[in-house]
């Protein structure tokens, strides 16, 4: 029964849950700011919006994911590393 409603979720659907599980990991006291108008939320703050498919949320999502691209291929390591030298 779990298969069949894995394999109806979305990827969208897929990295929305694992960006909030991710977050719910964190202490309620995190705070995030947003680049572009300098907005602050709490972690609480930008689960809500993920959940309401806001574009604040729709851009945590993407930059979270990104991030975990870039861990899970190396890149970020490298480039970590390629500023140390």
């Amino acid at each position: 029964m779990t298969d069949n409603i894995n394999k109806n979720k979305t990827i969208e659907d897929r990295e929305k849950e694992i960006v909030i599980a991710r977050l719910e990991a964190l202490i309620p006291e995190m705070s995030f700011a947003s680049g572009g108008n300098f907005q602050s939320f709490t972690r609480d703050g930008i689960i809500n919006e993920i959940k309401k498919d806001s574009q604040i949320g729709k851009d945590f999502i993407e930059t979270e994911m990104n991030f975990l691209r870039a861990l899970k291929d190396g890149s970020l390591i490298r480039k970590l590393n390629e500023a140390a030298i």
